[in-house]
């Protein structure tokens, strides 16, 4: 009889806990219930992040602040939840900014002013959303090694990315302040990248890949490698990479995995060759 009863409570109080209302669970913006979504993506090892919820859109702190300060604001956090605890109802954080200045930057991107004397903006972001140097997209347009080398990119200090110039290709002139393909592939200018065809980028990328895992092995193998922008100065450095041109050289910023371990930037390695009819060598490697 006494085990009857502790399940008639347990029932009972299961019930009224599943009859509880209130702002409602807030969606992801996939859609999703994010108390389901945030268990898939393995967040429970974390700290409990900072979060807000706007438009039925739960955003997290991406721990850095926006890459350019907005120039308008869409309202004020009205409420402040327990932190830790995810947001339900709307203009809602989870954190101590009840009046801060919010504005939406992007779908599934949003900036909470977080120090409006100092001009400090806090970045906020979607599950399904991404942001490099000011550009926000979709996770599902990235590829693996995309979002791989991203989370990469900001697990470094803000002068380590600094110190990095790579851009990855599906970023490619849409970062404001640089030269990248649009400007490579004019009249005037032949981008070393697209004078090569799949195979030729397929061959020399492998062979990339065989010296940094087989033929020093103290690199210990490769954890990226992307073919540098035709605008990086390596390409002109005189005597070496500078005596070739576009289908004929291709210069890829590689992350060893012994380099990524002791913190070091990504490295270079120049494959060229005298003419069509050659092959492959490797002419020059470094910082």
């Amino acid at each position: 009889m006494q085990t009857y009863r502790k399940l008639l409570v347990l029932l009972l109080f299961s019930a009224a806990a599943a009859s509880m209302t209130g702002c409602g669970a807030p969606k992801s913006s996939t859609g999703q219930d994010f108390s389901t979504q945030q268990a898939a993506d393995s967040k429970a090892a974390e700290e409990p992040s900072n979060m807000i919820l706007l438009n039925n859109v739960l955003y997290h702190d991406a721990g850095r602040t926006v890459y350019t300060m907005p120039d308008h604001t869409d309202g004020t956090i009205q409420s402040v939840t327990a932190n830790g605890t995810a947001p339900s109802c709307n203009e809602e954080a989870n954190f101590d900014c009840k009046g801060a200045s919010y504005c939406i930057l992007a779908d599934g991107a949003a900036g909470v002013i977080t120090d409006e004397a100092a001009g400090t903006c806090e970045l906020f972001l979607a599950d399904d959303t991404v942001e490099f140097q000011g550009v926000y997209k979709k996770r599902k347009e990235l590829s693996a090694d995309t979002l791989k080398w991203l989370s990469f990119y900001y697990s470094l200090s803000e002068s380590d990315r600094n110190a990095l110039s790579m851009i990855p290709s599906e970023f490619a002139g849409q970062v404001a302040g640089t030269g990248t393909y649009a400007s490579e592939t004019d009249a005037t200018e032949t981008s070393y990248l697209e004078a090569l065809t799949q195979e030729e980028l397929n061959a020399t990328e492998a062979l990339a890949q065989y010296y940094f895992t087989e033929e020093v092995t103290s690199f210990e193998g490769v954890d990226q490698i992307y073919p540098a922008d035709s605008s990086d100065p390596q390409y002109h450095n005189s005597g070496i990479e500078d005596d070739y041109g576009p289908g004929n050289i291709i210069i890829y910023r590689v992350l060893t995995n012994l380099d990524r371990r002791d913190g070091n930037p990504f490295r270079y390695i120049s494959i060229a060759r005298k003419s069509k009819s050659d092959d492959w060598k490797i002419i020059n490697s470094g910082f």
